[in-house]
This record gives C-alpha cells, sequence and structure tokens, in this order.
C-alpha cells in the first residue's frame, strides 16, 4: 500500500524515520562530524521535492529517505574529494557548547556533563570504527550484535572495541569520568 508523503506530515515522516537515517548515516559515514549535515542535507532534498511535486505517493517511504540519503552521502564525500580538502578537527576551542541530541544518552550511561567535551575529544581522535560502535551503542543504543551486523564485523571485535576503549577513557581522563555501577 502506498503512502502519500505532502509537507504537512514532514514532521510524522521525520519523527518516523529519523533513527534508521542516522544509524545508515554512522555506518555510511567517512567522518563522525559529517553526520548532522548529511541528515540535514537528507530532510532538506525531501522538501525540495515536496516543495516541486506537492505530494509524493510512495510504496516504503524508509527505503526513498534511505535513497536520497545515499545520493547526499555520494554527492558531499564526491564534493570534499574534488575540493581536495584535508578534514581536521573542526571544534572550536571557544566554543564549549558542544550539542547533542536529547535523545543521546551516553552521559547518564558513563560520565558526567563536565566530562561530555574530554570524551568525545577522546574518541573523534580514536580510528572511524571505534567511533561509530560507541556512537551506535551509546547513542543509538543498539546491541553489540545488530553492531556487528551494521558494521560487518564481529560481536566479538565489537565487545572488544567498547571494553578496551572504557577502559582507555578511565585511565586517561581520570577514575572520575566512568561511573561504575
Amino acid at each position: 500500500m502506498s503512502k502519500k508523503i505532502t509537507r504537512k506530515n514532514f514532521d510524522e515522516i521525520y519523527e518516523e524515520t529519523y533513527k534508521i537515517v542516522l544509524k545508515f548515516t554512522i555506518v555510511k559515514c567517512n567522518n563522525i562530524d559529517d553526520i548532522n549535515d548529511i541528515i540535514q542535507d537528507t530532510y532538506l532534498e525531501l522538501l525540495k521535492i515536496l516543495k516541486k511535486k506537492k505530494f509524493l505517493e510512495i510504496e516504503n517511504t524508509k527505503n526513498y529517505i534511505l535513497g536520497i540519503e545515499n545520493n547526499i552521502i555520494k554527492r558531499y564525500y564526491k564534493k570534499v574529494k574534488k575540493e581536495n580538502i584535508v578534514i581536521l578537527n573542526m571544534y572550536d576551542e571557544e566554543d564549549n557548547n558542544l550539542e547533542i541530541k536529547d535523545e543521546f544518552d551516553l552521559e547518564a550511561n558513563i560520565i558526567n556533563k563536565d566530562n561530555v567535551e574530554k570524551v568525545w575529544n577522546y574518541l573523534k581522535g580514536r580510528d572511524l570504527i571505534t567511533t561509530k560502535i560507541f556512537y551506535l551503542y551509546f547513542a543509538l543504543g543498539l546491541k553489540i550484535s545488530e553492531i556487528s551486523d551494521e558494521l560487518e564485523v564481529g560481536s566479538s571485535f565489537v565487545k572488544n572495541r567498547i571494553y578496551r576503549t572504557l577502559e582507555e577513557i578511565k585511565k586517561n581522563l581520570g577514575k572520575d569520568v566512568i561511573e561504575n555501577d
């Protein structure tokens, strides 16, 4: 059964698809700092299409939006490659506000508010796969088996990265960063 998408029900579509779009972006992204830009571009593209056509009648909303997102990711990295940009840590030292969505409950699980910046900067300094694993595990609440399926790695690899990195955070950033249960 096809579904009709209009600008009026855009918020509903956004809420319905955001988590899967975020997960897809994390898995496909080459730089964790690009995630928000790519998601924003995806939904802007959908709005542009709706503005042109007034409505869409499609079978599977999630697949349609993931198709848009896949094209956005390809264009995004093709543009970066063409411009031959070296991706650097773009965090502004003067801006101490590290924005994290309300659904992102990492601090409740392993860190307190004072240490968010330290832990996030530490994770961004790690390899991309470790950062993706942490984001999927703590931000989206995926199970280890789901993460291993999404990233096409073994469950033991995912567990190892999580526990080893938690130990490194504890060792390098201090014992007060990790809340022991």
